[in-house]
């Protein structure tokens, strides 16, 4: 099959689909439309109709690379087919050319902005990402927390690639007897457990793992995870130099989402990486298990309990730092009837301690804080900037957070969520 090109402008990028034989023939065939392209162009190539790739369509593709990038511009390669992916292994560029399994993912990357909103509380310009449906995965339930019910039976083994964006309660160590009596507020972001023990130093733990082991894994009684790959990507600047609250911004995408997405269903999940102006938050002080449960009976939320059990900070316990923040947010306005209702019930709670929150919402926050780290050069793309913050990042902290907290700029990666499932099967 011969070659054949066809381009299109999409934003500041082009994008060429490729279909055929890319052998020396077909290199030759379309080397005069790629001679063509402005140096400085963002080229996504997308390959999914390409059957066959040779040196001599290696070639074409490396001046090309060459080329764009030395005035500035970018060749992305998306849907290589397995054929030409091993031909890229074989002749090892596959850590050369950018390389994304869709072109959607590739735009997303490129910075070319499909849609951009000026909402109550700032701006928003909105990029394309994956459009596989994804749900959140609930592993326990919050009640056991809230009624200090957490035993060595109702805790969970999981390793840390299993939780690339989560949320929860749990530790670290290297067995549940040891870790259950010091369980606390945990999230996972970018590779990295972070946890709050409850052994009264009030000093978050920070491990980043360069690989999986089934000997150091993360024990949890409760956990809501993310799926890896969002539906948008989001970037954000408030419009007061106070920055917006999470319940404004939630609000401001849960109206967004409503006119503009059909697959809207009343829920969001987020991770994103921001700039904050003030950290709002606080955590629970002793591991909720069942041998310490508060003898009233009553769950540690309730007003005879909550002072003992819980810490709330006000004024902010931090400001203007650097944060990376997983979350999830229920529209209360919305219709949840397509849910699992038990899963979902399993993952919000009312904190008494969360004030001057939206009663148009339910939100459910967790943050880990550095020091003001600078972005990287353009254009960002979510997953690395998380990954530079964790890898070169001070840590300062880690905290759940209330709805006040105060956001200035961030880069948001949004899930549409379709429904609350059960985790699948744990260690």
């Amino acid at each position: 099959m011969a070659i054949s090109l066809q381009h299109e402008q999409v934003g500041a990028a082009m994008v060429i689909r490729l279909e055929g034989r890319l052998d020396a023939y077909g290199a030759d065939q379309i080397a005069k439309e790629l001679a063509e392209i402005p140096a400085a162009s963002v080229v996504v190539m997308a390959a999914e109709g390409l059957t066959y790739l040779s040196s001599a369509g290696i070639r074409i593709l490396i001046q090309l690379h060459k080329k764009l990038q030395a005035r500035g511009g970018r060749l992305m390669l998306t849907g290589l087919q397995p054929y030409c992916q091993e031909v890229m292994k074989v002749a090892g560029l596959d850590k050369v050319f950018s390389i994304f399994e869709s072109t959607r993912a590739a735009l997303a990357e490129s910075g070319v902005a499909v849609e951009s909103y000026e909402v109550p509380c700032g701006r928003i310009v909105i990029q394309e990402g994956s459009n596989v449906p994804g749900s959140v995965e609930v592993l326990g339930d919050v009640e056991d927390v809230l009624w200090s019910r957490v035993t060595a039976d109702r805790m969970y083994r999981k390793t840390f690639s299993a939780k690339a964006y989560s949320l929860g309660l749990g530790g670290l160590g290297p067995g549940v007897d040891e870790v259950l009596p010091i369980i606390g507020e945990m999230m996972t972001m970018g590779g990295t457990m972070v946890w709050l023990p409850t052994d009264g130093h009030d000093t978050p733990d920070f491990l980043v793992p360069q690989r999986d082991s089934d000997r150091v894994v993360i024990h949890t009684g409760y956990n809501v995870s993310l799926p890896e790959t969002f539906n948008e990507y989001i970037e954000f600047e408030a419009s007061s130099s106070n920055g917006a609250t999470l319940a404004e911004l939630y609000r401001a995408l849960f109206d967004l989402a409503k006119a503009r997405r059909p697959d809207y269903r009343g829920a969001l999940a987020l991770a994103m990486r921001a700039e904050i102006g003030g950290v709002y938050g606080g955590g629970v002080k002793m591991a909720p298990i069942a041998s310490q449960a508060p003898k009233n009976g009553l769950r540690i939320i309730d007003p005879s309990n909550y002072d003992e059990w819980f810490e709330v900070e006000d004024p902010p316990r931090h400001s203007d730092v650097t944060g990376l923040i997983c979350g999830i947010g229920l529209d209360l306005n919305a219709d949840h009837s397509s849910f699992n209702p038990e899963r979902l019930k399993a993952a919000f709670y009312i904190n008494p301690g969360n004030t001057e929150t939206d009663a148009r919402e339910m939100l459910h926050n967790h943050g880990v804080f550095f020091q003001p780290f600078p972005l990287g050069e353009k254009p960002w793309a979510l997953e690395r900037e998380i990954g530079r913050v964790v890898d070169e990042g001070v840590f300062i902290d880690m905290r759940h957070l209330f709805d006040k907290t105060t956001i200035l700029w961030a880069l948001i990666g949004v899930v549409y969520v379709q429904d609350f499932c059960p985790d699948p099967e744990s260690l």
